[in-house]
Order: C-alpha cells, then structure tokens, then sequence
C-alpha cells in the first residue's frame, strides 16, 4: 500500500493560495440506512435510503493578516454564500473539490488564536452541500 505524505498540502480559494493554511480534513460521504425488514423477518434487514449526508470539510493552518484570500473568505461570515472554487490539495497534481452541481456553505470561521511563543492559528469549517466531494488527479 501506498502512502501520501502530507507536507505538499494546501488549501486554494479560486487560483489562489490561503497562506499557511496546511492541514485539512474531509468527513467523506455518510449514506441514511433505513429499516427494511418484513414480516416473518427473524433478524432486521437494511438497505440504503438513497439520500445521504455528503459531510464537511475543515482547514486550519498559520494565520496571516495580510492574506487576501483568508479575508475574502472571512467575509462571507453572516451570509447565504455558498462556494464551488474551494480547493484542497494533497500534492501537486491531486486535489479534492466539492462535485458539479453541489456546493461548501461555510459553518465556522474561527478568529486568530494567539499563544505565547507560538505562531498564531486560525481554523475554518464547511458543510458539504447537493453532490459529494471529488478527487481530481491532474496529468
């Protein structure tokens, strides 16, 4: 079995990079199970409902202050925005990315957390919306 180191990981808003932003997560999709059993069953069956929960993703990393793209993504705070140009990166050439047609509604915009001697952190989260995330490798 292959492993995938990460020290190549990034997070892109659009074409551009969110500095310091190196550690990302992905829930993966979780199908709705539901109760399928007959009469004269003697154990329950199950079967998949067809619907389920595409998950979320979060991404923390170095907090800049003069990073453009960490501000355009704190303005979406308190809005209806949803976002489709949302990259993340294990390496150079492979990426995640929510699917055609679905979408990431942001859900958590941390501020900075500051520590003594320490590099000050900040942490963002996203509900994935309508279609599943997807890995796309570039050749």
């Amino acid at each position: 079995m292959a492993s995938v180191g990460g020290r190549l990981a990034s997070v892109r808003y659009g074409g551009s990079l969110l500095a310091g932003m190196g550690e990302w997560s992905m829930s993966g999709f979780t199908p709705e199970i539901m109760d399928d059993t007959s009469f004269g069953n003697t154990v329950k069956k199950k079967k998949q409902a067809g619907i389920g929960d595409a998950g979320n993703v979060s991404f923390s990393g170095l907090y800049d202050s003069t990073d453009a793209c960490v501000a355009r993504i704190k303005s979406l705070e308190n809005t209806d925005s949803e976002i489709t140009d949302l990259y993340f990166y294990e390496s150079t050439s492979v990426f995640w990315r929510v699917s055609s047609g679905g979408a990431l509604i942001m859900s958590k915009f941390d501020g900075p957390k500051f520590g003594k001697n320490q590099l000050a952190t900040i942490a963002f989260a996203a509900e994935v919306s309508a279609k599943p995330m997807e890995k796309i490798t570039v050749s």
